[in-house]
């Protein structure tokens, strides 16, 4: 028997990172849950900073204090190239290394804070 999973929602990026992580996990399931930790560690992001883990290229764990926050972060954005949602990623500005990273929404394993 086949199990059928539906998922409602009005944000067509949620809908993107839920279809990207079901393909690259395999599982409708994981899809939703890491869905959920993306849009919440952005959430935090926003507003200040986010403690969260994901695991990097590499296969190692990265443990990441980020943030979105424009007063923080934006005398490093430029505005040139293109945004990393377009290849299944995020980026934010990280605190400890002052300069934009991303991670493949995939590999996010949890937010912290």
């Amino acid at each position: 028997m086949e199990t059928v999973i539906t998922a409602t929602t009005n944000n067509p990026l949620v809908a993107r990172h839920i279809a990207s992580v079901t393909v690259n996990k395999g599982s409708a399931y994981v899809g939703i849950a890491k869905s959920l930790l993306i849009e919440e560690a952005k959430r935090q992001m926003r507003s200040g900073t986010c403690h969260f883990l994901y695991v990097k290229k590499d296969g190692t764990v990265r443990e990441a204090f980020g943030t979105l926050n424009a007063s923080l972060c934006g005398k490093h954005i430029n505005g040139r190239g293109q945004s990393p949602e377009n290849w299944g990623c995020s980026c934010y500005f990280d605190i400890e290394r002052g300069a934009f990273r991303s991670f493949r929404w995939a590999n996010i394993i949890d937010v912290l804070s």
